[in-house]
C-alpha cells in the first residue's frame, strides 16, 4: 500500500492525492473507498491506497484510512 494526502475534492465526488516524495497527484474516485465517506474526509488528510494503470495514467484505488 502507498500513503499519501489529500490536496484536492472536485464537485462529482472525487479528488487527487499527493504521495509522499512524488510531485504528481494521483486521481481518486469515491466509488475506489473502502470503509470511509468521501463527506467525512478533509483536506491533508492521510489515506493508504493501491495504484492502477489506465489509458489516462494511474489512480488511487481500494483506498482506506490507516488505522
Amino acid at each position: 500500500m502507498h500513503e499519501g494526502t489529500i490536496v484536492e475534492f472536485t464537485e462529482r465526488g472525487s479528488g487527487f492525492i499527493q504521495q509522499k516524495g512524488v510531485k504528481d497527484t494521483l486521481f481518486f474516485d469515491s466509488s475506489d473507498l473502502i470503509g470511509v465517506d468521501i463527506k467525512s474526509l478533509h483536506k491533508g488528510d492521510t489515506l493508504l491506497f493501491k495504484i492502477t494503470k489506465s489509458l489516462k495514467g494511474p489512480y488511487a484505488t481500494q483506498i482506506r484510512k490507516p488505522a
